[in-house]
């Protein structure tokens, strides 16, 4: 069959199928409300994933392990002013070589910036939590953590030799 002879066999009855018409039509709209709300938080998070980013290259600090986007590997020397660092390379043996590079080109580091560490806190105190509601099912008292002997009520003097 000819899908253009479908097409004239549908709209040629547009009294019976008047419904049908609405119908592609919520459906459109329905569509293209998904799409934007799809394409506003894709942004939202890209957005987030940028400011993270840009979080942990400020962080950067000298001592700190850094993997360039080319793939050079080394250890960040020093921070200067025009958003640039100097990272040493190689080892003892094969020798150190020192790159000066654009801070923009560091594809990741060990520097963690100040949202990465609050959601490590939450996440670590999630996880507590959730270890603790697991130990109060099975029966157990949640891990104690090892606590100072107990002291006498009068602290004592060391001994001193005179």
């Amino acid at each position: 069959m000819n899908f253009w002879k479908l097409l004239d066999d549908t709209t040629a009855n547009t009294a019976a199928n008047g419904w049908q018409q609405y119908m592609v039509y919520i459906l459109l709209g329905v569509i293209l409300v998904l799409l934007v709300v799809w394409l506003l938080f894709s942004g939202r998070k890209n957005k987030q994933r940028q400011k993270e980013y840009m979080e942990q290259l400020d962080a950067i600090a000298p001592g700190n392990k850094v993997k360039t986007a080319g793939g050079i590997c080394g250890i960040v020397v020093e921070v200067c002013d025009d958003n640039t660092v100097i990272i040493e390379t190689g080892s003892e043996v094969s020798g150190k070589s020192y790159i000066k590079m654009d801070k923009e080109l560091i594809a990741q580091t060990d520097a963690k910036g100040p949202t990465q560490i609050a959601r490590e806190q939450v996440e670590a105190a999630r996880k507590a939590e959730k270890e603790a509601k697991e130990a109060e099912k099975k029966g157990e008292s949640a891990p104690v953590e090892p606590s100072e002997p107990s002291e006498p009520s009068e602290p004592s003097e060391p001994d001193t030799k005179e």
